[in-house]
Formats: structure tokens, C-alpha cells, sequence
């Protein structure tokens, strides 16, 4: 009789706690809702009231910001969420772990950080990156003021390349592969190469924990996302499926934005404790169907990319942390101009390499060797125009090259009584041909880098870093004659090797509870190669002049304890300024950015609101226009209804502001409001 009424009253309680977490999650999905609608109201008086004083000065601008971000604060204490949090520490690239000993380390991504699109609008949060180009799934980016091949694209230490020259960005990666970003600041060749000149961004892919499928729903172009993940041999070998698509979205007036694609991925990754082979990767993706985001009109010109398709493998081995990587992608371009003529452009490449690293020591210092072949062989472009009547006009070859590139580097490290000192240098050879004209390029460049971190106190650091950087023009540059969206454009095999010369220094802050840095730099560049217009629709690559670009980058995060939650402030923000020798405005120069996001954690689930600011920028610029001044409001709710099953809800661009995407000139204007439902069930 005892074991009877023991099992009825635990029974009694299951049920009784099931009803209670039920009745949990009504009350705080309901209260999400209320707060939502509560904080869309007081923005938009807020920005009312300010749009009506009409000022133009920054202190204006920036008061603006404070006072639409302090409702934030309050409003979230009527959410429960969590105090458990799990943080995950990532593991930092090899080129990164001497830079790391001297230079602030920029946090990328977080719980703040959401897109349904491109990697461009999950990493622009960070203070050193902004938007650049044109918008869409081939959304590029800009770190620092420097963009398009003057940065360099990595995916697991994998250097990824394009002929495009707006730049790679890596848009053959679904955000729900990423697993963390690490950026590489200021003149980075001897970490990166010759393409990080301006810097770089290494992509760290996730790896499945537990077996799982994932769901989402976006409201504002259809989006539909669906991801399938598991795991095989012992839990050593992790595999994802994901399938994406979204029809064309619309901006804060209801106009329509090309932004629609379709994409398929697959990725699959064995990790291994003993064995020769240490690690093995890879990543299958293919889109169709790409629509280019752009200002033009569609009845003078318009872009789609049929198809985007990519493989990338890689091997880690244990003799001397060997990698054996090899990337194939293959690009189609049309360019449909009404009444005249349409363009089609096939872009193949494969390209494939080696690396080695190691590490030693040698009395107090840390020494770090790496060596490597890059190749880039059968990097090809084929162009065939048709007449409006759909006659051929003409069909030909525009780009047959190849590269390769030798380096070795070495970087070192010591850690004195009162700071740090690091440093670097590497030497690299790179060979370039065309297999059309027989042209051939050879150049050997060498670059460095020294840094020293100094401890003022317990709390207080100053590090000042100096680099040196090159890039070596590209295959484009030197070799493609064709036709682009924005016009023809003629090669020039004549062109001298970019140089650059970076000087920074920063200052830091670190305390039990907050945490934050700010930094001053400034990087000369010589020989700085543009594509200018030399005729109505004829363009052409030069070494134009020399070029100063400076600016100052901040971060910070406090975290406190607040009504039984544990509560993260992050800011963040950039000024830009650059120029030529004679004090003209240069491109890619960002306007000032700053952002600022409070995060809530409780038992249940977490939420954010983060408020980002763009100033206005009145300076012209080859290819650019000014833009008017914006603050975007987005929101974020994860919540945890049962140990296998989590619902979530991000809203972008609360506010629904009408804004254009960047200083480009032929930007378009960004996504409206748009609402993002995600469920995610484990196994």
C-alpha cells in the first residue's frame, strides 16, 4: 500500500510540474509579444520626436542613439530567462596565436547575431566590419575601409578565392554551418598572404553534438531553411544537410528588392584522436537562381547568377599538423540589358594546396614555422553575347590563367615581467600566367610584422603593433578582357604590386565585470590599383596613386546580476576616414558605425535587443553617394520549452527604416521589417 501511494503522489507531482512549465511558457511567450509591441511603440515616438529637431551635428545624432537604446533596459525585465550559460571557447587559428599575445581579440559573433541570407549580414555586427557593394546573397563586406580582393576569405584555414571583384563572400557558406569568426585586423599578409593586404575573416565550421533537425520560416521574402544534422562512428564523425530558399523581399516602403535564391549544402567532418589523419572535411553547395540586389532599374540592366556551385575538402594530418585542402567552384553570370544584348559569363577555377606548422620552443620564446603551396590552376572565363533577337553575337574565352604562390613564415612570442612581445615575417613567391598570351608574371615579396603589450597595472594594458603587408594584382586584373555588370573591362598585365603600411595602437581595460578596448590605426598604401573609365562603357585597371586610410574602433561588455538574471551590455563602433595624395576621397571608405546590444539569461531561455547606428556620410567618392544617417532596432527571444525542443524568434529592422545598404552606388535599399520563426528539435 505504501509503494502505491508513493508512485500516485509522484505521479500527482509530474503532472502538476507539467501543468506549472506549460503554463511557464504561455506566460512568457505572451509577455515577449507585449514587450515587443511595447518597444516598437517607444521607438518610433522616440525617433518622431527626434526627426523633428532635423539637427545634422553628430552630438545630435548620438544623443538620438542613447535615448532610443535606454528603454531597452527596463523593458527586458519582464522576460524570465536564464542563468545557466554555457560558454564555448574557440580555438584560435595557428597565424593567430602570436598577434593574439599583442592585439585586442575582436569578438564576431554572439547571440545578437542572426541572418537569413549572407555571412555579410551575420558578421557586419562587429565593430571592424561593415557592408560594401551591392546587396543579396553575393553581399560583400568591408573591414576597416579596405574590401573586395584587398581582404582575404578563409574557411577552416582554407584561402578562398574569386574572380568576382566585388570580392568573396564565402556566400556559398550558410550562416548555420558557421560556427565562430576570427578576424585578422590591419595589414595581415604575414598571417594571410598577399590578399590580406586590408586584413582577414577565417570561418570556423560547426560541428553536430547530438543528432537534430531545425526549422525556420521567415516572413518577409517566404524564406523557408531546413536543417537535418547527425552523428556516425562513435560520435567522431558529425554530418549536416541544409536547403534554403527565399523568393525576393521588400524594403521599409514596400518596394521590391532581387534578393531570391535557392541553395543545397551538405557538410561532413571526422575528427580523430589518434591515426594519421587528424581531421577531414567536406562542404558541398550548390545555388540556383541567385538574383543580384542592385539600384538599377530592371527595364536598363539587370544580374542573375543560374548557378553557383562549390566543393571544398580538406585533410589534417599528424606529421608536422600537415593540411592538404582543394576548392573547386564554378560561377554563371547573365547580364540582361532590355533592347540590346545579354551577356553570359562562366567563371570555373580549382584551386588546391598544402600547408605545414609547428610549434618549439627555445629558451622563453614560442616559435611558430609555417610553409605552403597555394595553386590555382584552370582558372577560366568564358563570355557568349547575344543580340536582343537572340542572334550570337560572339562567344570567347575572356580569362585562361593560373597561379602559385610558395611561402614560408615564421612568428614568435615571449611573455616578459610587465607585457608581451611578438612578431613575424614571411617571404613568398608568386607566379602568375596566362595561357592565352603567354604573359608571365613572377614576384617575390617579403612582409612582417612586431607588437608589444604593456601592463600598466592589474587592470590597464597598452599595445602598440606595426605591419607591413602586399598584394600582388590578381588574375582579373592582370589577364580578364569581358564584359561585367558594369561595363566592359580590359586587364592590365603591366600592373605594379600593391604595398602597405600599417601603424596601430590600443589601449585596454579588463575588470571582473567589464571588459573593453580601444584602438588607433593608420595604414599607408602604395601603388594602389583601381578600375577606372576610360571610355562610356570601357573600363580599365591602374596603379592610380598612393592612399592613407585611419580611423579608431572600440568595443566594450559589462555583465551584471539584475531581478534573478544575469545581464550582458555590449557596444561596439568604428570612425573611418582615407584618401589619396591628392586629398580625394577614396572608395570603400565606411561611413562611422556604433551598436549597442543587452542580452538577458534566465532558467528558461535568453533575449536580446541590439540598436545599430550608421552616421551620415556627405563625402563623395568614385562610385559612391552619400548617405543619409539610420539606427536599425533588432530583437531576438530563444526559448527552451522542453531538453529537446527550442523555439526562437529574431525580428530585423524593427522599426521598418527605409535605408540603403551601403555607400555604393548602386546599392539598394536593405530589407523592411522582417520576422524569423526557428524550431529546433534534438534527437
Amino acid at each position: 500500500m505504501f509503494a502505491i501511494d508513493v508512485s500516485v503522489n509522484i505521479k500527482l507531482m509530474q503532472k502538476k510540474r507539467d501543468e506549472m512549465q506549460v503554463s511557464h511558457v504561455r506566460l512568457e511567450v505572451v509577455t515577449f509579444i507585449t514587450f515587443l509591441c511595447k518597444l516598437a511603440a517607444i521607438v518610433k515616438r522616440a525617433m518622431e520626436r527626434m526627426n523633428a529637431l532635423k539637427a545634422q551635428c553628430i552630438v545630435v545624432m548620438d544623443l538620438r542613439f542613447l535615448l532610443i537604446s535606454l528603454p531597452c533596459l527596463p523593458l527586458f525585465a519582464s522576460a524570465k530567462m536564464v542563468e545557466e550559460r554555457i560558454e564555448v571557447i574557440e580555438q584560435i587559428p595557428p597565424y593567430q596565436r602570436s598577434l593574439s599575445k599583442v592585439l585586442p581579440q575582436q569578438k564576431v559573433l554572439d547571440e545578437t547575431r542572426f541572418s537569413a541570407d549572407g555571412l555579410a549580414t551575420l558578421l557586419q555586427q562587429s565593430p571592424l566590419v561593415s557592408l560594401n557593394g551591392q546587396g543579396g546573397l553575393f553581399q560583400t563586406i568591408n573591414i576597416r575601409g579596405f574590401a573586395r580582393w584587398r581582404i582575404q576569405m578563409l574557411v577552416e584555414g582554407v584561402p578562398i578565392y574569386t574572380e568576382r571583384r566585388a570580392g568573396t563572400s564565402v556566400e556559398f557558406v550558410p550562416p548555420s554551418f558557421v560556427e565562430q569568426a576570427h578576424i585578422t585586423q590591419g595589414a595581415a599578409s604575414t598571417q594571410l598572404g598577399s590578399g590580406a593586404i586590408g586584413g582577414g575573416i577565417d570561418l570556423s565550421l560547426a560541428f553536430a553534438n547530438q543528432p537534430a533537425i531545425e526549422y525556420r520560416q521567415g516572413y518577409l521574402a517566404d524564406y523557408r531553411e531546413v536543417q537535418v544534422e547527425g552523428l556516425a562512428d562513435n560520435h567522431n564523425m558529425s554530418w549536416m544537410l541544409n536547403h534554403r530558399h527565399a523568393n525576393n523581399s521588400r524594403d521599409g516602403d514596400g518596394g521590391t528588392i532581387l534578393d531570391g535564391f535557392e541553395q543545397h549544402n551538405m557538410l561532413i567532418r571526422h575528427r580523430a584522436d589518434s591515426g594519421h589523419v587528424r581531421e577531414s572535411l567536406l562542404l558541398y553547395s550548390s545555388a540556383n537562381n541567385i538574383a543580384k540586389a542592385s539600384a538599377d532599374e530592371v527595364t536598363k540592366r539587370s544580374t542573375i547568377y543560374p548557378s553557383n556551385d562549390h566543393i571544398l575538402a580538406k585533410l589534417q594530418l599528424d606529421w608536422l599538423n600537415m593540411s592538404v585542402y582543394l576548392h573547386d567552384s564554378k560561377l554563371q553570370t547573365v547580364v540582361k540589358r532590355p533592347t540590346k544584348r545579354v551577356n553570359m559569363v562562366a567563371n570555373d577555377s580549382l584551386d588546391m594546396g598544402v600547408q605545414l606548422n609547428e610549434e618549439f620552443r627555445h629558451h622563453d620564446y614560442l616559435f611558430n614555422w609555417r610553409a605552403g603551396i597555394d595553386a590555382r590552376t584552370g582558372v577560366k572565363a568564358s563570355e557568349r553575347e547575344t543580340a536582343h533577337a537572340s542572334d550570337l553575337t560572339f562567344e570567347q574565352l575572356v580569362l585562361d590563367a593560373q597561379q602559385f604562390e610558395a611561402y614560408l613564415a615564421t612568428e614568435f612570442s615571449n611573455e616578459l615581467r610587465y607585457g608581451s612581445l611578438a612578431g613575424g615575417v614571411r617571404m613568398a613567391q608568386q607566379r602568375q600566367r596566362d595561357t592565352r598570351s603567354k604573359h608571365t608574371s613572377q614576384d617575390t615579396n617579403l612582409s612582417a610584422f612586431i607588437g608589444y603589450i604593456h601592463q600598466l597595472n592589474d587592470h590597464w594594458q597598452w599595445a602598440g603593433y606595426l605591419s607591413q603587408a602586399y598584394r600582388v594584382p590578381s588574375l582579373t586584373e592582370r589577364y580578364f578582357h569581358g564584359s561585367t555588370p558594369r561595363g566592359t573591362v580590359m586587364g592590365a598585365t603591366d600592373l605594379a604590386t600593391e604595398k602597405s603600411f600599417n601603424t596601430e595602437t590600443s589601449l585596454s581595460f579588463q575588470g571582473d565585470a567589464l571588459e573593453m578596448s580601444i584602438g588607433v590605426f593608420q595604414q599607408n598604401i602604395d601603388d594602389y590599383i583601381e578600375r577606372l573609365r576610360i571610355a562610356e562603357d570601357l573600363l580599365a585597371y591602374r596603379n592610380v596613386s598612393s592612399a592613407i586610410v585611419h580611423g579608431v574602433n572600440y568595443q566594450g561588455q559589462y555583465e551584471f546580476d539584475h531581478i534573478d538574471l544575469h545581464w550582458t551590455l555590449s557596444f561596439s563602433g568604428q570612425w573611418l576616414d582615407g584618401e589619396n595624395q591628392q586629398g580625394m576621397r577614396i572608395a570603400d571608405i565606411s561611413p562611422a558605425q556604433h551598436r549597442i546590444a543587452i542580452s538577458a539569461y534566465g532558467k528558461y531561455g535568453q533575449g536580446f535587443i541590439a540598436l545599430t547606428h550608421r552616421q551620415s556620410s556627405e563625402e563623395s567618392a568614385e562610385g559612391e553617394l552619400p548617405r543619409d544617417a539610420v539606427s536599425i532596432l533588432d530583437a531576438g527571444y530563444d526559448y527552451q520549452v522542453h531538453d529537446n525542443l527550442t523555439l526562437a524568434l529574431h525580428v530585423t529592422n524593427l522599426t521598418n527604416r527605409l535605408y540603403v545598404t551601403s555607400r555604393d552606388d548602386l546599392a539598394p535599399f536593405a530589407k523592411g521589417r522582417d520576422i524569423h520563426l526557428t524550431m529546433r528539435m534534438t534527437f
